[in-house]
C-alpha cells in the first residue's frame, strides 16, 4: 500500500509507491518494502543534523527548511520562495529583494548594516556616502601625550578627520595619531589647526568654519584687544598707513596719502576748494585758517594773527603786501625799494633825528602854517565812507572802516591841511594827525580817550585801554553816533 505524506499544515506533499522512494524533496522519501532502505534512511538522518550544509542551497526546498550556507557560514530558512539569513543580516554588495520588515541588510560594498522598514531600507552604520569612505560622527578614546585617556568624537567626511569635539584640553600622544591634529582644544578643533599657528588654521588645508559666530576670542590669530571698534576707536599705539594713504567720507571728501611720484605727505579735498582748520578757543570751536582755492585765509576777518610777538617768521616773501606793517627796512619808491635815512640823501625815505629833525635839500608846501587843522595823506579805500568815520588797514584795497581790536590810523578827513601823497588817484584823504571831527557812539566828555569800537565809529573807553586813537575836545550826552571835534593822537 503507497504512503501518503503530508505537510504539517495537512495538505498533501507526495505519495509513494510501495518499493519506491520519492525525490521530490532534498530527502530521500523511501516506499513500503523498498530494499535497501537504510542507507537512504541514514543520508536523511545525516542531512537533517547537519542541516543540509552546503555552499550552494539544497535543490528542491520546501517552506520552513533549513539549511546551513557554509560558504557564508550563515544559517538560513525557506520561505516558500527562497532562502533567507536567520540570526543575522542578509549580505551582499547589492540590496537583496523578498525581505521582511526589521530584516537587516550588511553591504559589503560599502561596509554598512540597514534594516529594512517594509518599504525601504535605513541605514544603521556606519554612516557614510556610497563610495565616498567613512562619512559619520565617532566617538573613539585618544591618548595625550602622557598617556592619558581621553573620549572625543571625531567629525569624519570621505574618511577624512574635519574636526574633533573635546571637552578636555590635551596634547595628542604619539600612539594612534590623527592626521591634522596635534593638540586638542576643549571645545571643537578644526583640522590643520597646529597651537604654533596661535590657533590659525594652516591655509593650504583649506579648512575654515562659515557663517556667523556670535563672539570670538582671536582674529587671524590676533586676539580682540588688538582691534579696535569702528564707532568711537581707540588707538593705544603707533597706527601705519601705506603710501596710499587713508579717505574720510561716502562720498570720498578728505584724502591723507604718499604722493605716488615724490611720496611727499599731501592733504586733498577731492570735494571742493577749502580746506578748513579748526582748534578750540575757551571751550569752542574756532577756525584759525582756511585753505581756499589757491588762497590761504584766515577763518574771520581780522582775528587771527600770523605769528607773535615770541614767534616770529624769519623771513616772509612776497610779490605784494596789502596791509600795515609795523617795521619795514625798505619801502617801494618808483618800482625801486629804498631805506630811511635822516641824511639828505636822494631817492631815500626822510626820517627824523634824535633832535626830532627832518632834513632835505627842498621841501614843496606850506611848512610853518596850515589853513586847517590836520594832517592828512591820500589812502585807496575798499567803499565810499562819511567825514569822521575811523579808518584801519584792511579791506580789498588799503584801508577800511576800524573794528573793535583793530589798530586804527585816522580818520576819514573832511578839510585836510596837510595833504599827503595827493596825487593817488582814487584815494581819500585820512587825517592822521591833528583837529577833526570824529564818529562817536554814545555819551562823552571833553578829554575822554576814544577807542574804536564798531564799523567806523569810536566810544569814551578807560585810560590804559588799547587802541586809544583820539581826544575828545567837547562834550555831548547824545547816545547816538554824531560828529565830535577831537585830537587824533
Amino acid at each position: 500500500m503507497a504512503y501518503t505524506i503530508n505537510h504539517y499544515n495537512g495538505t498533501l506533499l507526495t505519495t509513494v509507491a510501495d518499493g519506491t522512494v520519492d525525490t521530490s524533496t532534498d530527502l530521500t522519501l523511501i516506499g513500503k518494502n523498498y530494499a535497501g532502505y537504510g542507507q537512504a534512511q541514514n543520508d536523511n538522518f545525516v542531512w537533517l543534523l547537519e542541516n543540509f550544509a552546503n555552499t550552494t542551497q539544497p535543490p528542491a526546498p520546501l517552506a520552513g527548511q533549513i539549511w546551513y550556507d557554509s560558504g557564508s557560514k550563515k544559517l538560513k530558512f525557506f520561505d516558500g520562495s527562497k532562502f533567507r539569513t536567520t540570526g543575522g543580516a542578509e549580505i551582499g554588495a547589492t540590496q537583496p529583494a523578498g525581505l521582511t520588515q526589521g530584516d537587516f541588510w550588511f553591504d559589503t560594498a560599502n561596509n554598512q548594516l540597514w534594516a529594512y522598514t517594509g518599504t525601504q531600507f535605513t541605514l544603521i552604520g556606519p554612516q557614510g556616502v556610497a563610495g565616498a569612505g567613512l562619512t559619520e560622527m565617532k566617538s573613539i578614546v585618544v591618548q595625550d601625550s602622557s598617556n592619558g585617556d581621553h573620549a572625543i568624537i571625531q567629525a569624519i567626511d570621505d574618511d577624512t578627520v574635519i574636526f574633533i569635539i573635546s571637552a578636555d584640553d590635551f596634547v595628542l600622544g604619539s600612539v594612534n595619531p590623527i592626521t591634522g591634529f596635534d593638540h586638542i582644544h576643549k571645545g571643537i578643533t578644526l583640522a590643520y589647526t597646529k597651537t604654533a599657528d596661535n590657533g590659525v588654521t594652516e591655509v593650504p588645508s583649506g579648512f575654515n568654519f562659515w557663517g556667523t559666530a556670535s563672539n570670538s576670542a582671536l582674529l587671524n590669530g590676533h586676539p580682540s584687544s588688538d582691534f579696535i571698534l569702528s564707532a568711537n576707536p581707540v588707538f593705544t599705539q603707533t597706527v601705519n598707513f601705506p603710501d596710499t594713504g587713508y579717505t574720510v567720507g561716502t562720498p570720498v571728501k578728505l584724502n591723507v596719502f604718499n604722493d605716488a611720484n615724490t611720496l611727499i605727505p599731501t592733504i586733498y579735498n577731492s570735494a571742493s576748494d577749502t580746506i578748513i582748520f579748526k582748534t578750540t578757543v575757551n571751550n569752542a570751536a574756532v577756525t584759525p585758517v582756511k585753505i581756499v582755492g589757491l588762497n590761504i585765509v584766515p577763518g574771520s576777518n581780522a582775528v587771527s594773527n600770523l605769528g607773535s610777538s615770541g614767534s616770529q617768521w624769519a623771513t616772509v616773501y612776497a610779490t605784494n603786501f596789502s596791509g600795515t606793517a609795523t617795521n619795514a627796512n625798505n619801502l617801494n619808491l618808483g618800482g625801486t625799494y629804498v631805506s630811511a635815512t635822516t641824511a639828505s640823501t636822494a631817492s631815500t625815505i626822510a626820517a627824523r633825528d634824535s633832535n626830532g629833525d627832518m632834513y632835505c635839500n627842498n621841501l614843496h608846501g606850506t611848512a610853518t602854517s596850515a589853513y586847517y587843522a590836520d594832517l592828512a595823506e591820500k589812502y585807496l579805500p575798499d567803499a565810499t565812507y562819511e567825514v569822521g568815520t575811523v579808518i584801519t588797514v584792511g579791506g580789498d584795497k588799503e584801508v577800511t572802516a576800524c573794528l573793535a581790536g583793530n589798530a586804527p590810523i585816522g580818520v576819514i578827513s573832511e578839510n585836510p591841511a596837510f595833504m599827503m601823497n595827493k596825487d593817488l588817484v582814487g584815494g581819500v584823504y585820512v587825517a592822521l594827525k591833528g583837529r577833526v571831527p570824529v564818529k562817536i557812539y554814545g555819551p562823552v566828555k571833553k578829554g575822554d580817550r576814544i577807542a574804536p569800537q564798531d564799523t567806523g565809529y569810536g566810544m569814551s573807553v578807560q585810560p590804559g585801554t588799547p587802541d586809544i586813537f583820539a581826544v575828545a575836545l567837547e562834550s555831548s550826552s547824545n547816545v547816538a553816533v554824531k560828529l565830535i571835534e577831537c585830537v587824533i593822537l
